[in-house]
C-alpha cells in the first residue's frame, strides 16, 4: 500500500473514531423526546390507576349496601359519599344508588328508588335504565339489585394529547341478607314511610 493511500485510510479511520460534539447534539435532539414518553407514560399510567380507583370504589359500596339489612338513609348515603371521596383520593365525584328489578312479563327493567349524591346528577328513571340495559347483567323474574353508578372527573397533570374526561363506573349487587334493600327519606325511619 503507498504512502498517500495509508494516509487517506488513516485519515478516514480518525475521522470515523472522532465523535466531539456528538453527544451534544443528540441530548438536544433526544431529550425532549424523551421527556415527553416519560410524561405520556406517568400520564397514561395514572389514569388507568384513576380508573382503577373508581371501580374498587364502587364495588365496595355495592358490597357494603348488599350487606344491609337496615334502612338507608340520606346520612347513610352521605356516609357512602364520602366513603367513596376517601378511597378515591380526593377527586370529583359523584354516586348515584338505585334499586331495580326486573318484570319477567313485561320484559323491563324498574326503578323501585334511587338517590344522587353529587352535583349534576339526577334520580334514575324507567327511561335511562331503559337505555343502559344492555349494561345490565341478566336478573331473574321479581328479583331486584342494587346499582351503584360512580363518576370521577380526571384531569390530567400535563398536556400530552388526553383531554379531561370522567371514568363512570356500574357495579351491580344483590341483597345478601335480607330479601330487598329499602330506603327511608326521613329522620324518623320506620316502615311507615319506607320505600321498597
Amino acid at each position: 500500500m503507498s504512502a498517500p493511500v495509508r494516509y487517506l485510510a488513516g485519515l478516514t479511520g480518525r475521522l470515523r473514531r472522532h465523535q466531539g460534539g456528538a453527544m451534544i447534539v443528540e441530548l438536544v435532539i433526544m431529550l425532549p423526546l424523551l421527556l415527553w414518553c416519560f410524561t405520556a407514560t406517568w400520564v397514561f399510567f395514572d389514569a388507568y390507576r384513576t380508573k382503577a380507583v373508581n371501580a374498587r370504589a364502587a364495588y365496595t359500596i355495592g358490597d357494603t349496601l348488599s350487606r344491609e339489612t337496615g334502612y338507608v338513609t340520606p346520612d347513610y348515603l352521605l356516609s357512602l359519599k364520602t366513603l367513596q371521596d376517601f378511597l378515591v383520593d380526593g377527586r370529583p365525584t359523584r354516586l348515584r344508588v338505585s334499586v331495580v328489578g326486573y318484570d319477567a312479563l313485561l320484559d323491563r327493567y324498574t326503578v323501585r328508588w334511587s338517590i344522587p349524591t353529587g352535583t349534576g346528577l339526577e334520580l334514575l328513571d324507567g327511561t335511562a335504565l331503559e337505555d343502559m340495559r344492555d349494561r345490565l347483567p341478566e336478573i331473574p323474574g321479581g328479583e331486584i339489585v342494587t346499582l351503584v353508578e360512580s363518576w370521577i372527573d380526571y384531569t390530567p397533570l400535563f398536556d400530552v394529547g388526553l383531554a379531561p374526561f370522567t371514568f363512570e363506573e356500574m357495579a351491580v349487587t344483590r341483597p345478601r341478607f335480607a330479601g330487598q334493600l329499602c330506603t327511608n327519606l326521613t329522620a324518623l325511619a320506620g316502615a311507615a314511610t319506607a320505600i321498597c
